[in-house]
C-alpha cells in the first residue's frame, strides 16, 4: 500500500476539525434560539449542547477510525 502525501492527512484532519466544530455549536445556538422562544432559559441550550457532543464523539470516532485503518470505515460500503 502507498503511503498517503502528508497534505491529504492534513485535509482530512482539518474536515474533522470543522465537523467537531460545527456539530457541537449549530445545535448548541438553536437550542439558545429555542430558549429564547419558550423561555425556558437553560433547558434546551443544555439539550443542544449535549446532543452536539455527542454526535461530534460519534463522527469523530468514525471519521479517525476510517484514518488509522487507512480506508473507509467498515460499515460503509
Amino acid at each position: 500500500m502507498k503511503p498517503r502525501p502528508w497534505w491529504f492527512s492534513a485535509a482530512q484532519f482539518t474536515g474533522i476539525g470543522w465537523y467537531i466544530a460545527t456539530a457541537i455549536v449549530a445545535p448548541t445556538l438553536l437550542g439558545v434560539w429555542v430558549d429564547g422562544k419558550v423561555g425556558s432559559e437553560p433547558l434546551f441550550l443544555l439539550i443542544g449542547l449535549l446532543f452536539g457532543v455527542v454526535v461530534a464523539f460519534y463522527g469523530t470516532y468514525k471519521m479517525a477510525s476510517g484514518y488509522l485503518t487507512g480506508g473507509p470505515p467498515k460499515d460503509h460500503k
